[in-house]
C-alpha cells in the first residue's frame, strides 16, 4: 500500500468494520471522518453534501468500477472511469437526472389450419429502453480517497471539496 501526500490508511484508525468490507483503503485525513463511519457511502456510488458551521459545505462523490486485472493500464482506466462517474454524481445531485423510458410491445398470432384441426401460436415481444442522462458543469475536485472491495474486484474512488458559503473551495482545513 502506498501513501500519497496527506493520505492515510483508514485501517490505522482501528475500524474493523471497514476491514471486513474493503481493502487497500487510502483516504485523505480531513475526509476520514465523513467517509469511514458510513460504510454505505463508501460502497454506493453517489454524491453527498454535508453542511458545516460557518456556512461551509463538504461535497463528497463516490464512484466505482469493476477491476479487470491488476495491470497498470487497468488501474489507470479504473481511476479515469471513476473520476468521470464521480463528477457526474455531483452534477446529478445539483441539477437532477433526466430519465427517459420507452416500451414497445409487439404481438403476433399465427393460426394454422391442417384439415380438421386448428393450431395457433402467439408470440409477444416486449422491448424496454430506459436512458438516464446528466448534463451540466461541475468544478473539478481532487481525489480524497481510493479503496477496493474486500475481494479486490471493485475499485472505488472518492472526490471531494470543502466549500465556503459562496461555493469556493477552502481546502481540507475548512472542515475544522
Amino acid at each position: 500500500m502506498h501513501f500519497l501526500g496527506t493520505f492515510i490508511v483508514a485501517l490505522i484508525l482501528g475500524s474493523g468494520e471497514l476491514e471486513r468490507h474493503f481493502s487497500e483503503i487510502e483516504i485523505e485525513k480531513a475526509f476520514v471522518r465523513y467517509l469511514t463511519p458510513h460504510r454505505l457511502l463508501m460502497e454506493t456510488s453517489g454524491a453527498k453534501i454535508i453542511r458545516l458551521p460557518k456556512g461551509r459545505t463538504v461535497v463528497i462523490a463516490v464512484a466505482s468500477t469493476a477491476i479487470k486485472d491488476d495491470s497498470a493500464q487497468d488501474r489507470l482506466r479504473a481511476e479515469r472511469v471513476c473520476r468521470i462517474k464521480a463528477l457526474a454524481n455531483v452534477v446529478a445531485e445539483r441539477q437532477g437526472i433526466q430519465v427517459a423510458h420507452a416500451e414497445q410491445l409487439n404481438e403476433k398470432s399465427v393460426v394454422i389450419f391442417d384439415g380438421d384441426t386448428e393450431q395457433g401460436t402467439s408470440v409477444s415481444e416486449l422491448l424496454e429502453i430506459t436512458k438516464a442522462s446528466v448534463e451540466g458543469v461541475a468544478k473539478d475536485m481532487p481525489v480524497v480517497g481510493r479503496w477496493k472491495s474486500k475481494q479486490g474486484d471493485i475499485f472505488y474512488l472518492a472526490i471531494g471539496a470543502v466549500l465556503d458559503k459562496d461555493g469556493n473551495s477552502v481546502g481540507a482545513k475548512g472542515t475544522d
